[in-house]
């Protein structure tokens, strides 16, 4: 049965009137990068550091940065409660900074860790959908448990943009993953969703003109808009099982002509395509 989300989960980041609208801001957003590099070395200190030795660490160009800088920087981080002063001796962080500062490092981690992701070949489109296949089976079961009525509207709203745009090539490339996308903002759970965003990273939209390419050559892209309205039809019913079935068997569909043996010059296109647009993820 449908229910209704409270005011503090509409507010989520990832709890949206838009399709899909990406991961909360990360730490890198949150602190000014001067303030973040203050706040990581003094969290790596075994000892309170002093704004001189903190000039001399965090450099400005071929200079250390400057005491006044680091004063007014070290001010409001204090503000922040992320670091306080130890009598004079300096700075040391507080348990919200130095969980702050842990965070920051994690995710320098995670983007050099991601950094080298890139689809070059239609194996690579092949292993996403399958990556994608084991995230969005469990994303549509917990929609089916427990999506809101709002949240059926505007699937409902996505699934009905795809369908009139499927006879536009562009078009229908722009919006394909709309409908997966809204599908994993629905959902409560915090690690299925932040999977979700690797997953439908703006920088592998190219995978959908790859599939598009694809199944236009098989003559399946059709296929796609009775497989959304299945999932759909299990959703509404609440049914997780009968849901997750349809999901798997849409995405399988997607792997089955992704692994299949193309037309020459389909899959020249397709290699020319990926090599003109890679790396999908990874830099600025």
């Amino acid at each position: 049965m449908a229910t209704q989300r409270s005011n503090s989960e509409a507010d989520d980041p990832l709890y949206s009137a838009s399709l899909y609208s990406g991961p909360p801001a990360s730490v890198h957003a949150s602190l000014e990068p001067r303030a973040l590099e203050l706040l990581q070395a003094i969290a790596n200190s075994p000892e309170p550091l002093g704004a001189r030795e903190l000039g001399r660490r965090i450099k400005a160009g071929n200079r250390p940065l400057s005491e006044s800088t680091v004063n007014r920087l070290l001010r409001r981080l204090d503000e922040q409660g992320l670091t306080r002063s130890m009598d004079g001796r300096g700075r040391v962080v507080s348990e919200a900074g130095r969980a702050l500062a842990q965070r920051a490092a994690a995710e320098h981690t995670w983007h050099q860790q991601i950094g080298s992701l890139e689809i070059r070949t239609v194996q690579d489109v092949r292993d996403l959908l399958i990556a994608r296949r084991g995230v969005e089976r469990e994303i549509v079961r917990e929609a089916a448990t427990s999506v809101s009525d709002e949240d059926i509207e505007r699937l409902q709203a996505v699934m009905e943009e795809y369908e009139r745009s499927v006879h536009t090539d562009e078009r229908r490339r722009d919006v394909s993953t709309n409908f997966h996308k809204a599908l994993a903002t629905t959902v409560e759970n915090s690690m299925l969703r932040a999977v979700a965003m690797v997953i439908f990273d703006p920088r592998f939209d190219m995978l959908e003109h790859v599939l598009d390419m694809v199944t236009a050559g098989r003559g399946t892209t059709m296929h796609s808009v009775s497989e959304h309205e299945e999932i759909m039809r299990a959703i509404r019913a609440g049914d997780p099982d009968v849901a997750e079935a349809a999901m798997v068997r849409h995405i399988n569909r997607l792997i089955a002509d992704a692994s299949a043996v193309v037309a020459p010059s389909t899959r020249l296109a397709i290699e020319l395509l990926l090599k003109n647009q890679s790396p999908v993820i990874g830099g600025t």
